[in-house]
């Protein structure tokens, strides 16, 4: 029994193992019989159709100036030196969103409908914090792309980006969302990015990150190294909504400023479990005219709240104000010894100064 019994038991257990294999096995292919992917395949192409009309090619022409005879020699010759990028019309009257990268230093800019039309545009405006443009068009019949929620989409969906990648124009590419409020580099603070796996490539900046209903959620602006590695970054439509309608009104953006200097909460004062949602500490006043300064707040607070939205950590909050804009009128809810008290603060002007960093 004893060299008998565990052949035994072992046999059984390999039959069951088997038995259950051969259980899934039948029941899968049972499924996939049911299961159309012609229809699957059919809600993607409708995804590109909803989108697509509204996505346009951007050809950059700039001027450089280069000495081929001598370096102080007057009249050298101007070498046209051409660039291109992606865009989406967000406006019937002719309003285009696109990368600041993708305009800026440029002599003329054209653009190239879906419909084949090459027309000319126009910078309204551009905003070097979160990498936006705003062109204007003079074309009529133009197919504006619904504006979606990217607060709404969750981490695992599947999104589409349209675009010129190499300059090949209505590339359609399909991926997931892999993350969202990424900090890519430590200077972009306000840069709220939102991550995919969607292959993006040089030419695909300015161009919409789409939902399954089609609807705009983030354009994309950026990726880790010179070509697609798995790792593509797109600006929220919240934000880009938000900024899109300052420079279209306005020409500029001018953020809100509350007139602090903050800091992370250090893990002892954290005030929830949570570590993720910390809050951020107020370290020093910048200006005793400033809002924060006129609405009583102190070196040392904790900022747990803004608007009833709780902040997660200094950038957080950072983007928060920055996207309120100058003037709003906004309710902080700051942690003071073992209160927490509300204070209604009036944004200031960001310096001019600080722009720059």
């Amino acid at each position: 029994a004893r060299f008998v019994l565990p052949g035994i038991v072992e046999e059984i257990r390999y039959a069951q193992h088997r038995g259950q294999l051969r259980a899934e096995f039948e029941v899968a292919g049972e499924g996939l019989r049911n299961v159309s992917l012609d229809t699957l395949s059919q809600a993607y192409q409708m995804v590109n159709a909803a989108a697509g009309p509204s996505v346009v090619h951007i050809d950059i022409h700039r001027t450089a100036h280069e000495t081929t005879i001598g370096p102080d020699l007057p009249g050298a010759p101007s070498i046209l030196i051409s660039d291109q990028g992606s865009g989406v019309v967000v406006d019937a009257d002719g309003y285009v969103l696109t990368n600041r990268h993708v305009v800026e230093t440029s002599d003329d800019i054209s653009v190239t409908l879906s419909d084949g039309r090459t027309v000319k545009a126009e910078v309204i405006g551009t905003d070097e914090l979160t990498d936006l443009a705003v062109l204007k068009l003079d074309a009529d019949n133009l197919i504006p792309i619904p504006w979606g929620d990217s607060e709404r989409v969750r981490v695992g969906s599947p999104v589409w980006a349209i675009g010129s990648p190499f300059g090949l124009d209505r590339t359609v590419t399909f991926g997931i969302l892999s993350g969202k409020h990424r900090v890519v580099r430590a200077k972009d603070r306000y840069q709220d990015f939102m991550q995919s796996d969607v292959a993006v490539n040089p030419g695909n900046s300015g161009g919409p990150l789409v939902d399954s209903r089609g609807t705009l959620i983030g354009i994309n602006t950026a990726i880790v190294g010179d070509t697609y590695q798995g790792v593509s970054f797109a600006i929220p439509s919240g934000i880009a909504r938000k900024i899109y309608l300052h420079l279209r009104e306005n020409g500029s953006v001018e953020r809100g400023w509350l007139g602090v200097s903050l800091a992370e909460v250090p893990n002892e004062q954290l005030l929830r479990q949570d570590h993720r949602i910390r809050g951020a500490m107020i370290v020093a006043l910048a200006d005793p005219d400033s809002g924060a300064a006129r609405a009583g707040l102190k070196p040392g607070d904790i900022v747990v709240k803004v608007d009833s939205e709780r902040v997660r950590d200094v950038d957080h909050l950072m983007q928060v104000i920055g996207n309120a804009m100058a003037g709003t009128q906004i309710q902080l809810t700051v942690a003071r010894g073992d209160r927490e008290i509300d204070f209604d603060v009036s944004l200031g002007r960001r310096p001019n100064a600080l722009n720059r960093r």
